[in-house]
């Protein structure tokens, strides 16, 4: 799996953090449910680590908004996740964007990315230069998930320019131009294959165990696994207290070419936060680090439920 490829499982799985799919049929699930809405505001930390021997931190460079909307028959989710230009070191622009709906045994998704493959410190000062000098590509993903198979196809479009993630609407509007070409990928499903990384990590928060999951992301298999938890009797965010919660490790697998992808999630127990992640720590790059925090610190309602946005 390729570090490009492994950024964007990133954001798969900071979309799905929350989700409380179980093993049982959508279609079965939904039925017995209103319809509801709920979202969720996450800052974001980074930490760069320019040498090996210390880390640089800046606090409060981005924001994630994830939504989940249920209704009877289909659920849908997105995230919404970047650095803010007005606040991160050297104007940085990353962001990007998904949106899965799942609907009985069928899945969708797309997905939008600002570009970023760099692997080093270097590599990305030159990615900063291009940007500078009118290079704006976005990566668009558009999969499909049925019983038994996958199927997804990738493509590169260009922005006219330096788009953030408060203009998403204006970036959807260009996913038009991404309708052919690029590389797909189909992928023929073994039994008990989760239909993406929302459904395998919500199966691991729902019952906690060392077994492994499997899903399908970008028509290749992963496994998701377990590798370490620790409960906490009232976790603290700042001055809110959570109640009870889950510390836990996970690697996540490529079954292509045996690539592994540790990232750490601490998720409530209990009350409004039971299966809500509270604090994620991922490493994209041996260089930098992404922190996400929950903002409802201020005793304000963290869900909302009816039908709107």
């Amino acid at each position: 799996m390729t570090r490009s490829r492994a950024a964007a499982i990133a954001v798969a799985l900071l979309l799905v953090l929350f989700t409380d799919l179980r093993a049982a049929p959508e279609s079965t699930r939904a039925s017995t449910m209103a319809s509801s809405f709920e979202r969720y505001r996450y800052s974001i930390a980074a930490r760069v680590r320019p040498l090996l021997v210390f880390w640089i931190t800046r606090s409060g460079v981005g924001d994630a908004v994830v939504t989940r909307r249920r209704a009877p028959g289909e659920t849908s989710y997105s995230l919404l996740i970047g650095s803010d230009p007005d606040r991160a070191p050297r104007r940085i622009n990353r962001w990007g964007y998904i949106e899965e709906t799942i609907h009985g045994g069928e899945a969708q998704l797309i997905g939008l990315m600002t570009k970023s493959d760099e692997d080093t410190v270097e590599q990305a000062e030159a990615g900063l230069k291009s940007q500078a000098a009118g290079h704006h590509p976005f990566k668009i993903i558009q999969a499909t998930v049925t019983r038994g198979q996958a199927s997804s196809r990738v493509t590169s479009i260009p922005a006219p320019e330096n788009y953030t993630f408060r203009q998403l609407d204006a970036v959807l509007g260009l996913v038009g131009r991404a309708s052919t070409g690029g590389r797909s990928r189909v992928l023929a499903l073994p039994p008990d294959t989760r239909p993406g990384f929302l459904a395998a990590l919500a199966d691991a928060m729902h019952a906690s165990s060392p077994r492994p999951i499997r899903y399908v992301y970008d028509g290749r298999l992963y496994e998701l696994r377990e590798t370490h938890m620790q409960q906490e009797a009232n976790l603290q965010v700042g001055q809110a207290s959570y109640g009870r919660a889950i510390a836990a490790d996970f690697v996540i697998t490529s079954e292509y070419d045996g690539e592994r992808t540790p990232f750490s999630m601490t998720y409530g127990l209990d009350g409004r936060f039971a299966e809500v992640p509270l604090f994620v720590r991922y490493q994209p790059r041996w260089w930098m680090q992404v922190e996400l925090t929950i903002e409802n610190t201020d005793g304000e309602p963290a869900r909302s439920e009816g039908t709107g946005r």
